[in-house]
């Protein structure tokens, strides 16, 4: 990857994690701090747990244990710069957190917790490296509270975008109760970008998730469903319209859901213009101008042939590269560039780096 230049979208630092969720608690109040700190035995996930189970040794290590790469999560020389940058060639990763704060049930909670997380990326890694660059992560169930936060770190050189977890919220993203969130980024020229969970959308779609009996059923489905659902509640409630300054950043449900979902909401807005009065263009003219959908994980065809035909239906100008690094299924970057090897060197460079660093306003 030396001839090109990547920037890596989503590259994960988990908050459960017990080096960071002790660093967090640190920053937090009683009964808060005691409940997120993993040596009051909670695991990090900030409500009580009795601990791991007496079969499986080391239980810690699959929330990011001790024994394997996110035990070294605050040391990123190890979690970064030799399995990432080295490894994989990635010039600027763009961390995140990936909280999952609106599921949980206690507002202050949250509240509390996503300052204090905030705080802690910045300390923690944005001053680790100047070639490191942050999300802001924020909570949706106080969106006043979200939109504060957002104004007070907005002005941070290496913070470059506004990150939501869906999942857990009472109403769809796009609904009017939001807009506070949406005008503070549009306000500080920050990006907003969503990615879920693998069950994120169990939260949302309880029964269907009920009726699932294995993982692959879930990992298929749970991550184009809930991008699916945010595109179309934010198009449908006119959301780019209102906030014509906004861009918005799909990561980690791939790009193959993206012009089935184009088209489709094209016709629903012929069909019922009349209930989404606000809309002055085609959702699919909103999605081309004002989204971004990350390239991992890209999906297989038998015939590689069809991935081309994919990429060219949603165009280089609106995808991003991303790993998901260190997660299992990430997406190598030598690897994934075969697929848009039909695209000029013009175009292989948007979708590496030179979309994010357009979106993102990298000072690269």
């Amino acid at each position: 990857m030396e001839d090109l230049l990547v920037v890596d979208a989503d590259v994960h630092v988990p908050e459960h994690h017990p080096d960071i969720a002790e660093k967090v608690a640190g920053k937090m109040e009683m009964p808060y701090s005691h409940l997120l700190d993993p040596n009051k035995g909670t695991g990090g996930y900030g409500f009580p747990s009795t601990g791991g189970h007496s079969e499986v040794p080391d239980t810690l290590s699959v929330f990011g244990g001790r024994d394997d790469i996110t035990s070294n999560v605050t040391d990123t020389e190890a979690y970064i710069e030799e399995p990432l940058r080295e490894g994989f060639g990635v010039d600027y990763p763009i961390i995140n957190m990936q909280p999952m704060w609106d599921v949980y049930p206690d507002t202050e909670q949250i509240v509390q917790q996503m300052p204090a997380a905030n705080d802690v990326l910045v300390e923690e890694f944005m001053d680790a490296s100047d070639d490191y660059f942050g999300l802001i992560a924020v909570q949706t169930r106080d969106p006043e509270a979200a939109a504060a936060e957002i104004d007070r770190l907005g002005d941070h050189d290496q913070l470059v975008g506004v990150f939501i977890h869906p999942g857990g919220q009472e109403r769809g993203l796009g609904e009017s109760r939001y807009d506070p969130i949406w005008a503070a980024a549009e306000d500080n020229d920050l990006p907003v970008v969503f990615h879920t969970t693998a069950t994120g959308h169990m939260w949302d779609m309880a029964g269907i998730y009920r009726s699932m009996s294995i993982m692959p059923e879930s990992h298929a489905l749970s991550h184009p469903w809930a991008m699916m659902w945010v595109v179309t509640s934010l198009i449908a409630n006119a959301v780019p319209e209102k906030f014509p300054g906004l861009e918005f950043v799909i990561l980690e449900s791939g790009i193959g859901w993206v012009p089935y979902m184009m088209s489709r909401l094209n016709r629903e807005y012929s069909t019922w213009r009349s209930q989404i009065p606000l809309l002055e263009k085609m959702p699919e003219e909103y999605i081309r101008d004002q989204f971004y959908f990350s390239t991992q994980p890209l999906g297989e065809f038998n015939k590689r042939g069809h991935m081309a035909d994919m990429i060219d239906i949603l165009g280089a100008d609106s995808i991003m590269f991303s790993t998901d690094h260190p997660h299992f299924d990430f997406d190598n970057p030598e690897s994934i560039r075969g697929f848009f090897s039909h695209l000029s060197e013009e175009d292989q460079r948007k979708v590496f780096s030179g979309n994010a660093i357009d979106v993102f306003d990298l000072p690269v």
